[in-house]
């Protein structure tokens, strides 16, 4: 018992650690300006229900920890690694449905 409580903490490390070591590409100069330029609450762009892909979202919900979405908008990796980890126990998964459910993410 003590060692499956042991390779499941040593994947939950792994997996978050792989996860959150990819870099960040955002442009901190371009989001500058754009907080600048859009002092109005009125003038921001949100995201629209319309903006979201609600079949992407199904399937990342029904079977989000075996990584279905991630194969059905192209990324084949993300895919196999999330079909690994099971979603890094269901983390990565929950992450990417809050990701769909933004807008951020579409086929």
């Amino acid at each position: 018992m003590k060692n499956l409580l042991f390779l499941f903490l040593a994947l939950l490390t792994i997996t978050t650690t792989v996860y959150a070591s990819f870099p960040v590409t955002e442009n901190l100069t371009e989001q500058s300006s754009d907080v600048e330029n859009n002092n109005d609450f009125n003038t921001t762009n949100h995201n629209n229900v319309n903006d979201i892909d609600w079949g992407l979202f199904v399937v990342c919900f029904l079977l989000g920890p075996l990584g279905i979405h991630r194969f059905m908008i192209g990324d084949i990796t993300g895919g196999i690694l999330m079909l690994i980890t099971f979603g890094g126990c269901g983390i990565w998964a929950l992450i990417d449905l809050i990701n769909i459910a933004m807008g951020n993410m579409s086929r």
